[in-house]
């Protein structure tokens, strides 16, 4: 009885342990973010805060740790002298490493007039949002080598301010020179102009992260290069703050900018997204990132940054 009780645990625990984020959670997710309720989730709103406040319950429901500090939401002042928040949350590893995840919170508000005043931001930026969480969700519970870093910034969408708050924090500097990676993620809702579990990653040009991902990779997932590098979004993005700090850090996204007609529209709702394909790229990372973190996983510039 003994063996067979030890035979059913490792069952149960590989079943675990294989288990997949489901589309319905991701729908709830961003249904939640993008939801008229939150009315645009515009920085230093009350909706804003409560935003921020979702986001750490799902944090504290996957018993992560706090980043520093006694609380998920980290504080920083803006340049008007008031208090807003970051959303921060880790998970230890068995080695003194960690890979990153990050993605904005925060939206545009409210039209002045017209039928529907209110941006919802279900793409920009609730997809990337319910990317980070279910992400969480995945290796709750989970052993693994690289510690994780699970990231919800605010003020993206008046200068990536936020971000820059939390790279620059002193109490967040002992994580600095100990994170292999950054992985940003900005709109992931719609399909990209590669195809269905397709995504691009901004500055492509810039290190070999996606190069590493695609070598890890399930099959059929795969990491474009940037298609507008014109259009310099490496530089445009939270990712650029942890740049400066010398940490490989890419923006990843679906949104075809030559066609999308939803980028800052009142029409960026829950029906843009297609959550059976957001759901899809969001496993396959959690596949990608389970394949890394068994190698010695070491990303790197191969050009000075300009």
């Amino acid at each position: 009885m003994k063996n067979i009780a030890i035979l059913a645990f490792g069952l149960a625990s590989g079943l675990y342990f294989s288990q997949e984020i489901k589309e319905a959670r991701i729908k709830e997710i961003v249904s939640t973010l993008a939801s008229d309720d939150m009315k645009g989730r515009k920085f230093g709103t009350e909706e804003n805060m409560k935003a921020a406040q979702y986001i750490a319950e799902q944090f504290k429901q996957n018993k992560l740790d706090y980043c520093y500090g006694d609380s998920y939401l980290v504080p920083f002042n803006y340049k008007d002298g008031k208090t807003y928040y970051n959303v921060c949350g880790v998970k230890k590893g068995t080695e003194d490493s960690y890979i990153a995840f990050g993605a904005h919170f925060d939206h545009i508000g409210e039209a002045k007039e017209g039928e529907d005043k209110i941006f919802n931001g279900a793409d920009d930026d609730a997809s990337g949002v319910s990317t980070v969480i279910s992400l969480s969700d995945y290796y709750k519970g989970k052993k693994t080598k690289e510690g994780l870093i699970f990231m919800a910034f605010n003020g993206e969408e008046i200068g990536l301010v936020g971000s820059k708050y939390l790279a620059n924090d002193e109490k967040f500097q002992t994580y600095i020179p100990k994170i292999k990676a950054l992985f940003n993620f900005e709109m992931l809702g719609t399909p990209s102009a590669f195809g269905l579990n397709k995504v691009y990653m901004t500055g492509h040009d810039q290190s070999d992260l996606d190069e590493i991902i695609n070598a890890n990779a399930p099959k059929g997932f795969e990491v474009a290069p940037d298609p507008y590098l014109s259009e310099k979004l490496f530089f445009r993005s939270d990712n650029v703050n942890f740049v400066k700090k010398g940490i490989v850090a890419h923006s990843f996204s679906t949104v075809d900018m030559e066609h999308q007609n939803h980028y800052h529209q009142v029409n960026d709702d829950i029906n843009v997204i297609n959550t059976q394909n957001l759901t899809q790229i969001v496993n396959s990372f959690a596949k990608t990132i389970d394949q890394l973190m068994k190698k010695d996983f070491k990303p790197k510039y191969v050009k000075p940054l300009q």
